[in-house]
C-alpha cells in the first residue's frame, strides 16, 4: 500500500526558489525605474528654484530701476563702526524678494546668522548638509578677471562693491534677456552669504561674507569665484559643464578665505576656484539654468561652449567674447 506524501497547496523547494528568483529580477527591473521617478522630482523642484530666483531678480529691478550685482553694498544698515560699509552677495540682495526680509535685516544689521534657506539648495545636491547658509546656485559675474575691466556686456550680474555706479539697466539686454543667462546650479557654490572674490584687502576674512571695512582693491588677479560662475576667453578643462574639478596641489586644508595677493597656496587657491565657477550638478547630463526674463531650463552639458559664452553675454556683439558674432538659435542648447 502506498503513501501519497504531497500536501494540497504546499510549494515545493524549486517553485519557491523560482518565485523568489521572478521577485528578485522583477526589483531588479523596479529599483532603478523608483530612483529615475525620484531624481526626475528632485530635478523638477530644482528646475523651480532656479526660476524663483529668476522672478525675484525681477521684482528686484521693478523696485530698485537695476538689476542685482553679483556683490553689493546692502542698505538699512546699522554698523557701529566709523565709515564702515557691509557688503552682500546677490543671494542676500534678493532675500526680501524670496519673502525672506527678515534673513536680509540680520545681515543689514552686520550680522551673519547663516540661516537656512531651502530654496537656495537643490534637493539634488547630496553634498551638503540641510543646514547653515548652504547654497546650490550661482549668478553669472560675466567674463573671468579682473573688476577693472567688467563690463555689462560680458554678463549681467556685474561687482558693484568694487564699482558702485556700474549696473545693469534696462537697455543693456540688446541680445534679450530671454536668451541672456542669469542663474546656474554648481556643486562647489559656498554658503549664499560667502562673498568669494579676492579684491578685498583687509577685513574679517573669519567671518564669510562679513567685510565691514571698505577696504578692498582690484587688480589682474582679484577673481571672482562664489556664489558666481564665469566664462573664460581660452576656457580650461575644468570651466566646462560639469567639467572635472581643478584641485589645488599645493593648498592646506584649513585654507578657506586667502587674502588678495597672497602667494604660494593662496594664489594657487584663487586660481583652482576661478576656474571652478562654472555650472556643474548631479543631474545627468547637464544643469538646471534660469534666463534673465524668468525662463528655467535644464542646459545639456556638451553644448559648444562658444554657443554657452554666447548666452552668458547680454550684448555679444559688444562684449570681450573672441567669438562675438554668434546668432543664438532656439533648441541645440537645450
Amino acid at each position: 500500500m502506498s503513501i501519497d506524501r504531497r500536501r494540497d497547496g504546499g510549494f515545493t523547494l524549486i517553485e519557491l526558489l523560482v518565485v523568489i528568483g521572478i521577485i528578485g529580477v522583477l526589483m531588479a527591473l523596479l529599483l532603478p525605474a523608483v530612483q529615475s521617478a525620484r531624481e526626475a522630482s528632485r530635478r523638477s523642484s530644482c528646475l523651480n528654484s532656479v526660476r524663483q530666483l529668476c522672478l525675484a531678480s525681477m521684482q528686484f529691478e521693478v523696485s530698485m530701476r537695476r538689476w542685482p550685482g553679483a556683490f553689493d553694498r546692502l542698505t538699512a544698515q546699522h554698523i557701529e563702526s566709523s565709515g564702515g560699509e557691509l557688503f552682500g552677495t546677490w543671494a542676500i540682495q534678493l532675500m526680501p524678494h524670496l519673502e525672506r526680509q527678515e534673513v536680509y535685516d540680520e545681515y543689514a544689521a552686520g550680522r551673519t546668522p547663516g540661516t537656512y534657506v531651502d530654496l537656495m539648495l537643490c534637493p539634488s545636491d547630496d553634498i551638503k548638509q540641510r543646514a547653515d547658509a548652504a547654497n546650490s546656485y550661482v549668478a553669472n559675474a560675466g567674463k573671468h578677471g579682473s573688476t577693472l575691466v567688467q563690463s555689462t556686456a560680458d554678463g549681467p550680474f556685474v561687482n558693484r562693491a568694487y564699482q558702485p555706479k556700474l549696473a545693469m539697466l534696462e537697455g543693456h539686454w540688446l541680445d534679450g534677456r530671454e536668451y541672456t543667462l542669469s542663474y546656474s546650479e554648481n556643486l562647489g557654490a559656498l554658503p549664499y552669504h560667502t562673498l568669494g572674490w579676492s579684491g578685498f584687502k583687509t577685513g574679517d576674512a573669519g567671518v564669510p561674507g562679513t567685510w565691514i571695512d571698505g577696504d578692498y582693491v582690484a587688480d589682474r588677479d582679484d577673481r571672482q569665484w562664489s556664489p558666481v560662475f564665469v566664462w573664460h576667453s581660452v576656457p580650461q578643462r575644468t570651466a566646462y559643464i560639469n567639467g572635472p574639478d581643478a584641485t589645488c596641489q599645493n593648498c592646506e586644508p584649513e585654507i578657506l578665505t586667502p587674502l588678495l595677493y597672497g602667494s604660494g597656496s593662496d594664489a594657487e587657491f584663487l586660481r583652482v576656484n576661478s576656474f571652478n565657477a562654472r555650472p556643474t550638478s548631479n543631474h545627468s547630463g547637464g544643469v538646471n539654468v534660469g534666463f534673465s526674463g524668468g525662463r528655467a531650463v535644464f542646459l545639456r552639458e556638451n553644448i559648444d561652449y562658444d554657443v554657452f559664452r554666447a548666452l552668458m553675454t547680454p550684448n555679444d556683439r559688444k562684449s570681450s567674447s573672441p567669438v562675438p558674432n554668434i546668432t543664438i538659435e532656439d533648441q541645440p542648447f537645450l
